[in-house]
Order: C-alpha cells, then sequence, then structure tokens
C-alpha cells in the first residue's frame, strides 16, 4: 500500500510556491501523473488537479488552425496567473459588503440623498451596518457608479455645490388685517413645540393650475393640495383643507401672495393663528421653501399640473413623509409629527 504525508483534515492549506510550480513542470515533462505529483509534493490531488487546469497556457500561436489548441503547463505564466487572481480577489467589495450594498443601491434609486442612507442605516441597524455619507458618493462617481449611472438619482447632482437662498415674494394686493411674524411667539422660532406651519405656492406652466404646500417646522412634515389655479378662493379651500384634516396644529405663517387675502376665513374655519413674513424675506420661512425645493425634484419648473392626479400627488407627499432626514436625527418626518402628536394630544 502507498502510504502519503498529505492529511487535509489536520494540515493547514497553503498556497503553491513558485518553487512547487517549478516542480510540477518537471514531473509533467517527466510523464508522471497528477496523482503522483500531488504524492511528491505532500498536496491534495484536487489541488494539484486545479493548479494545472487553471494556470495552463496555449502556446499554439497559428490564428487559422482548425485543430483544437492545446495547453501546457508553464511555471512562469502559471505563477502569473496565480498572482493576477489573488491581486483581483483582494479588491474590496463595493461599499463594504452585500448587505450595505443592496441597501445603499435600493435607495439611490429611491431618490435618498447619501446622507439619508448613511444615517437611516445607523438609526436602523446601530453598530452591525454603517457607511460614511462621503464613502457613498465615491461609489457613485466611481468607474462602476458612474457605469450604472447612479448619480442621476442624486436629487441635486451640480458639478458645484449652489446656495439656497429661496425666491423672492412677489409684489400683490396688500394682506388685509395681516399679522406681522415679529408678533409671533418666540416658542415657534426655536422649535420647541409642535403644530407650527410654513405655507407657500408652487406654480406650474402659464397661468393653469398648482400646489399649495404646508410644512410643519419641527418635524418637517409636508402636506400639498393641488389647486385648479392660484387665487385666494382656490387657496383659502385647500388651506381649510389640509388644516381640517391634521390632528395637530397651531399656527401658519405665509409670505405676501395675493392669494393669501382671504387668510382671516381660513383662521375662522381652522382656528389657527395666521402669520406673515417680512416682504422679499423669504429666508424667514425657510422650512417651506427647504419643502418645496424636495418638491420641485418631483415636478420641475414649467411642471404642468393639470396632467397630475390627486393621487399622484399624495404618493408624492408621502414619499417625502417617510424619508429620514439629517436634521430629525434620521427619523422620518411623519415619525416625528406622529410623536408630536402624542405628546400634545393625548
Amino acid at each position: 500500500m502507498i502510504t502519503t504525508h498529505f492529511t487535509p483534515h489536520t494540515m493547514k492549506y497553503k498556497h503553491l510556491s513558485q518553487k512547487e510550480r517549478e516542480e510540477i513542470f518537471l514531473y509533467l515533462q517527466e510523464g508522471k501523473k497528477r496523482s503522483e505529483i500531488a504524492r511528491m509534493l505532500s498536496r491534495s490531488p484536487s489541488s494539484i488537479g486545479r493548479e494545472i487546469s487553471r494556470n495552463s497556457s496555449v502556446i499554439d500561436r497559428r490564428k487559422n488552425s482548425s485543430k483544437k489548441k492545446k495547453k501546457h503547463y508553464l511555471p512562469d505564466k502559471a505563477e502569473g496567473k496565480y498572482k493576477k487572481r489573488r491581486k483581483e480577489s483582494k479588491s474590496p467589495f463595493p461599499l463594504k459588503n452585500h448587505f450595505i450594498y443592496r441597501y445603499t443601491i435600493g435607495y439611490i434609486k429611491e431618490g435618498w440623498s447619501p446622507e439619508q442612507i448613511s444615517g437611516r442605516l445607523e438609526y436602523d441597524y446601530k453598530e452591525r451596518h454603517e457607511i460614511s455619507h462621503e464613502c457613498i458618493y465615491q461609489f457613485i462617481y466611481s468607474k462602476r457608479g458612474k457605469e450604472m449611472k447612479l448619480y442621476e438619482y442624486l436629487p441635486r447632482h451640480h458639478t458645484k455645490r449652489r446656495k439656497f437662498t429661496g425666491r423672492k415674494s412677489r409684489k400683490g394686493k396688500i394682506i388685509p388685517n395681516r399679522m406681522s411674524i415679529h408678533k409671533r411667539p418666540i416658542e415657534i422660532e426655536l422649535r420647541v413645540e409642535g403644530g407650527h406651519f410654513e405655507g407657500d405656492s408652487i406654480v406650474g406652466v402659464g397661468k393653469g393650475s398648482a400646489l399649495h404646500t404646508e410644512v410643519e417646522r419641527v418635524s418637517r412634515y409636508l402636506e400639498m393640495r393641488k389647486i385648479l389655479q392660484k387665487t385666494a378662493e382656490e387657496t383659502k379651500k385647500a388651506m381649510i383643507d389640509i388644516f381640517s384634516s391634521l390632528p395637530l396644529k397651531k399656527t401658519c405663517t405665509l409670505d405676501n401672495g395675493c392669494e393669501f387675502t382671504q387668510h382671516e376665513q381660513v383662521s375662522e374655519k381652522t382656528e389657527i393663528d395666521i402669520y406673515f413674513a417680512d416682504p422679499y424675506s423669504s429666508y424667514q420661512r425657510g422650512t417651506n421653501e427647504n419643502g418645496n425645493g424636495l418638491i420641485r425634484r418631483f415636478y420641475p419648473k414649467k411642471t404642468n399640473f393639470d396632467t397630475i392626479s390627486k393621487e399622484e400627488i399624495q404618493r408624492i407627499q408621502d414619499i417625502i413623509n417617510n424619508r429620514p432626514r439629517k436634521c430629525l436625527g434620521y427619523r422620518t418626518p411623519k415619525e416625528v409629527y406622529d410623536e408630536l402628536c402624542k405628546k400634545y394630544l393625548f
């Protein structure tokens, strides 16, 4: 009986060396079988078989030969193939591991920003899974990320970041009995209690339909309604519909657009106090301006709202309200608004 020194269950595996590859080459030249070579090198027959199969090379240079090209085992070429595979195997998996990769790609395509993805991943899985937003950005703009065109899903993908300054209020009719923002309680400015909203209008193409939006200052919770035209009557109806459906509402701050001239009727119907920002001071309603910016990702300027259904608008509202926000500790606006309702109403 032939005994070997190979003990697969007790011996720790070690990669073949350059010297062993040269010995394999010489043994093959002598006509020895793979099992014999394995015994002489104290290796597993399957290891020797894989080595010869993987690292053999075709040396027949005749391009038009109809015969099947034969492979030969050459130690130098075998070593080169081995080193190339080792280098490729050590390349890091994109975005750390399969779970983070699938999680990140999925939410990028949902329109989440890298910061939202990074923050929410840490919020949901604590220390088990984490990745920085910068790492996600680097992947998006890597060769592989560009091939997947992931940059197209970013909320803003300008080559240079632009400062958001909002838009100026239009000149219009004087708002009757308007109450200035400077009379607004300091608690609203400090965001120390819920139920305080900021409102505005998003216009579409031409003089057709538009959107009226309301954003809660603490939670960033968004409500929006389609209006047939940006008129005082239509805006009043939209505001009454929004605030009548909300469990927690206390005040609303608006700009000086003429569509808000019927604010007193809104206040009477909904029992909320309405304040007005200073003219040309959109920064005083920054929460709403930011919310409108999120909506513009779905409905850019010159959008024809006549062609968009109420169901579609509700779908976009739900998407925005269920995305995590950095300013909320990567909780979602809906989660925070629901917590505020429980705190102040129950």
